[in-house]
């Protein structure tokens, strides 16, 4: 009878360093992703910060625009006119100043303005800046209509041209104010005044600790008078008090 061959030993593995191979690969594959992860996260973290700069900025640059050609428009009054009061004999009655066409809230504000931004924009258009929630995100948009003019006032046409100017998880608030000696005297309300504010603020805040998140939103109104104030002699701001009229000089007696 032939001899059985003797089986010989093979290379290989052997079951336990088998499975600690595949520890140590898992171990590796499961690093490699969480470090994919986490730069992923980081840079989509990032990306966004810069989106959200880039989106503050054009806001900012957009509202300057609009505020800086904010136009001096007074409102005619429409429908029945009351009777001026009785005045006395021999002294006329005190002209009323219009209002100006300007209407702002804490949470709204409508105003004419020459900005022309866009293609389709006319020369002089209103624009209506207002806030509105989406769920825990406050949104700044921007719409603007055609001016129609004075009698149409500025109820006259449909806002179009909807923009989400800022859009975030703060709270959102508008502020005006009138300078006078170089103090500014801040209010919640402008309306049915007969004059532009100087300043326009907008107040971004946090929604939990109340802070301030932009302390320099403030942008100047620079048409803070009728377009009949560019003489320096004109005498046409509601404010404004002549100057008292030196007598004429009497001639000596011949």
């Amino acid at each position: 009878m032939r001899s059985r061959a003797g089986t010989g030993r093979r290379a290989g593995f052997t079951l336990v360093e088998t499975l600690a191979a595949l520890a140590v690969a898992s171990s590796i594959i499961v690093g490699a992703a969480a470090l994919t992860h986490h730069v992923a996260a980081h840079f989509d973290h990032g990306a966004r910060g810069v989106n959200e700069a880039e989106r503050f900025a054009l806001a900012m640059e957009r509202l300057s625009r609009d505020f800086g050609a904010a136009s001096h428009v007074a409102l005619k009054p429409s429908g029945a006119i009351a009777p001026a009061p009785a005045s006395a004999p021999g002294k006329k009655p005190e002209e009323q100043p219009a209002r100006v066409a300007f209407d702002g809230d804490g949470q709204s504000v409508v105003f004419v303005t020459a900005s022309a931004i866009g293609a389709q924009a006319a020369l002089e258009e209103i624009v209506t800046l207002s806030i509105e929630r989406a769920g825990e995100s406050a949104r700044l948009i921007r719409r603007r209509r055609p001016w129609l003019g004075s009698r149409a006032g500025l109820d006259g046409g449909q806002p179009r041209d909807e923009v989400v100017l800022l859009e975030g998880r703060f709270d959102i608030s508008f502020a005006y104010a009138r300078v006078e000696k170089g103090v500014a005297s801040w209010r919640d309300i402008w309306r049915g005044e007969s004059e532009l504010p100087r300043l326009f603020r907008l107040d971004l805040r946090d929604p939990e600790t109340g802070e301030r998140l932009s302390p320099g939103a403030e942008f100047l109104l620079r048409a803070d008078a009728p377009a009949g104030c560019a003489s320096a002699k004109a005498q046409c701001l509601p404010a404004a008090k002549k100057a008292p009229q030196s007598p004429a000089p009497r001639r000596a007696p011949t």
